[in-house]
């Protein structure tokens, strides 16, 4: 959401497509969020194999 004034101001987006660009950041975030902790609980669980206790 940053991004609003470069792309209005640098790459020319009127409006309509500023509008555009929000309601996609708003449709794919959550998916980016999901691939974020599920990648984290992967590495946790190949850290833990190879780091956890013996016993």
């Amino acid at each position: 959401m940053a991004a609003i004034g470069i792309i209005a101001s640098m790459l020319g987006f009127n409006a309509e497509n500023q509008a555009l660009m929000i309601s996609l950041y708003i449709a794919m975030d959550s998916f980016g969020t999901a691939c974020n902790v599920t990648g984290d609980g992967a590495i946790a669980v190949v850290v833990d194999k190879f780091f956890g206790k013996k016993g």
